[in-house]
């Protein structure tokens, strides 16, 4: 569901009992849309209930097949009993628990799919909220999310979406991602901006609707957060 006030397709993010916009942090109706906090969580959840099921069962349905095989083979010794009852046994152990392992996996799998995905979707989501430019403290903060993590995620899409993600440098050595519009290649969210000798910012070349560059302003308008496209 979009968000009513920044109009965006953006997960919520739950504090406490009362949903706000991923995006904008404006409060927003709970259930309304894709949880950021709990993304992938469930599937997680039973992928490790699944697989801590297959190790009991491998387990115990070895050690149960291994104690009636020496149980009656001892009392009979001749009628092969222990064998007849502990093989199948121990064979439906090892089944069942490669099933519970796989199945496991793979919700672990999903989970963390869906986690991944609903991370880029609000990374996305605030960076044009935020005229195209995050840094993983600023998107840690507004995601309520570790800064490790938004970062190595930021690195990932900047590895894997280089058409829509790109690392760059502040004139102070600071890094910062800057985002192009997802559905669409070149030309990126907003102007290109250079910082002066008094660091001033001049809106720069941005590139037109199709391809070629215009020049949107030549004056010298305040410094915004002094970022500075690479070239």
């Amino acid at each position: 569901m979009v968000c009513p006030h920044c109009r965006q397709n953006a997960p919520i993010i739950y504090k406490g009992v009362f949903a706000f916009c991923s995006a904008c942090d404006r409060p927003r109706a709970p259930f309304s849309g894709k949880a950021l906090n709990f993304a992938g969580k469930p599937s997680q959840v039973g992928g490790r209930l699944g697989r801590i099921l297959g190790v009991l069962v491998l387990i115990f349905g070895l050690l149960l097949a291994a104690a009636l095989m020496l149980f009656f083979q001892l009392l009979w010794p001749a009628a092969n009993f222990g064998y007849a009852l502990g093989l199948p046994l121990a064979l439906i152990s090892v089944v069942v628990a490669a099933l519970l392992l796989f199945t496991g996996n793979r919700l672990r799998r999903s989970g963390s799919d869906a986690e991944r995905q609903a991370r880029v979707e609000a990374l996305y989501a605030l960076a044009v909220h935020r005229g195209g430019t995050l840094t993983a403290a600023d998107a840690a903060h507004a995601l309520q999310l570790d800064e490790k993590q938004v970062d190595a995620a930021l690195n990932e899409l900047a590895k894997t979406e280089p058409e829509h993600v790109s690392l760059e440098f502040d004139d102070q050595g600071q890094t910062f991602y800057l985002f192009s519009e997802p559905g669409a290649r070149p030309p990126p969210f907003g102007a290109k901006y250079r910082v002066d000798t008094q660091g001033r910012v001049r809106v720069a070349d941005v590139l037109g609707a199709n391809g070629p560059r215009e020049v949107l302003d030549d004056a010298a308008s305040p410094a915004r957060g002094a970022h500075k496209n690479s070239r």
